[in-house]
C-alpha cells in the first residue's frame, strides 16, 4: 500500500509540470482570442486591458503575466500569425525560380495576412516599429529572423551564379526587409491605394536592388566615372 501510494504520488509529481504548461497555453489562447475578438468589434483604441481579461476569463494580474499592455497583447496576436505565414511562404518557395520571383512569393503571404484587418495591421507595425526598447524582444526576433530567411534566399541565389560572389549577404537581407517594410507602411497608409496596388511598386523596388546584386556589379571604391 505505502509503495502504491508513493508510486502514485511520484506519477502525479512527473504529469505537473505538463499540466501546468497546458493550463498556461490555454490562458495564453483564451487571451489571444479575447483580443482578437474586442479588436475586432469595439477597436483597437477603444478596447480595454480589463475587458479583454474579464473576456478571457482571467484576472488582470494573470493577464499582465503575458502581455503588461495592449500593445504587446498586439504583438501576441500578430506574431504567432508572421511566424505561421513565414514558415508558410518559405515552405512553399518555388527553388527554381530566379530570386525576384522568390522575394515576391515570400512577401505576398504577408501582404495577404494584413489585407485581413488593414486597421489592426497599421496598429501592429506602427507597434512592431517603434516598440520601446523595454519590450522589443519578440519584435527583434521576428525582424531578425525574417532578415535572416531573406539573407539565405540570396546566398542561395548567389549559389546559382545569379549574385555576385563579393555581395554582403546580411546587408543584402536588411536591405530587402527595409523595402518590402517600406512598400507595406505606404501600402496600408493608403498612399499606393487599395487591392494588390503594392505589387509593381515592391517589384519595381526589388529588381532595381537585385541589378546591384548581379555578376557584373561594380564592387563598391570602383565605380566607372560619369561621361561628360
Amino acid at each position: 500500500m505505502v509503495t502504491s501510494r508513493k508510486s502514485s504520488a511520484r506519477q502525479k509529481a512527473a504529469e505537473a509540470p505538463g499540466l501546468r504548461e497546458r493550463n498556461k497555453q490555454e490562458k495564453l489562447e483564451r487571451i489571444r482570442e479575447a483580443a482578437r475578438e474586442l479588436f475586432a468589434s469595439k477597436g483597437y483604441a477603444e478596447t480595454t486591458t480589463r475587458e479583454i481579461a474579464e473576456r478571457a476569463g482571467v484576472g488582470t494580474g494573470t493577464l499582465f503575466l503575458y502581455a503588461r499592455t495592449k500593445e504587446e497583447l498586439l504583438m501576441l496576436i500578430f506574431a504567432e500569425r508572421v511566424e505561421a505565414v513565414q514558415e508558410e511562404r518559405f515552405r512553399t518557395l518555388p527553388r527554381d525560380a530566379p530570386l525576384l520571383e522568390q522575394l515576391v512569393h515570400v512577401f505576398e503571404g504577408f501582404f495577404r495576412l494584413y489585407a485581413k484587418d488593414q486597421e489592426l495591421a497599421r496598429m501592429f507595425i506602427r507597434e512592431l516599429l517603434f516598440l520601446e526598447p523595454r519590450p522589443a524582444g519578440e519584435r527583434l526576433h521576428l525582424e531578425r529572423t525574417f532578415s535572416a530567411r531573406l539573407a539565405g534566399l540570396v546566398a542561395a541565389a548567389r549559389e546559382r551564379g545569379e549574385v555576385a560572389e563579393h555581395i554582403d549577404l546580411e546587408m543584402a537581407g536588411f536591405n530587402l526587409f527595409a523595402l518590402y517594410i517600406t512598400t507595406l507602411m505606404g501600402w496600408l497608409s493608403g498612399a499606393l491605394g487599395p487591392g494588390e496596388t503594392w505589387r509593381p511598386v515592391l517589384e519595381r523596388a526589388l529588381a532595381l536592388q537585385l541589378r546591384g546584386l548581379e555578376q557584373d556589379a561594380v564592387p563598391s571604391g570602383r565605380s566607372k566615372r560619369r561621361r561628360s
